[in-house]
């Protein structure tokens, strides 16, 4: 396999998952509350993803294009006898972003509150408060 493949589709997978990811960032930062990370998740994810997606796969392009090009094979011969280099990205690429959406749903769930309360240990009548 590639390394250079690697490294371009793992950076083409995380800026794809980017909206998702810089939010979890940012709470593991200390810079903003857990609340905060996730209303700006879901507005960069609803509202732009298919950007960051649109980004990601320009990038993976123009980095194959470029590392073809390095190697004198910027052709579609050339691609063809290349053919492990863009497996190796679009596999990278498709295993990075999956593996950071299932992380990033997963702490969405667990914060959010959709999980049940009493995995916690505690009741929900517990948590509820009588009306002033």
């Amino acid at each position: 396999m590639d390394r250079a493949g690697w490294k371009l589709g793992a950076l083409a997978g995380l800026v794809g998952i980017a909206c998702c990811v810089s939010p979890v960032v940012l709470v593991l930062l200390g810079l903003s509350s857990v609340s905060f990370a996730i209303s700006l998740g879901n507005t960069l994810y609803y509202g732009y993803g298919w950007y960051f997606r649109a980004a990601a796969l320009v990038l993976a392009v123009s980095g194959v294009v470029a590392i073809l090009r390095t190697r004198r094979a910027c052709s579609l011969r050339g691609a063809r006898a290349h053919w492990r280099l863009l497996l190796t990205v679009g596999l990278t690429m498709l295993i990075v972003y999956a593996v950071l959406y299932g992380i990033t749903a997963y702490l969405d769930r667990v914060y959010s509150g959709s999980v049940r309360v009493e995995r916690s240990g505690i009741s929900e009548a517990a948590l509820s408060v009588p009306p002033a």
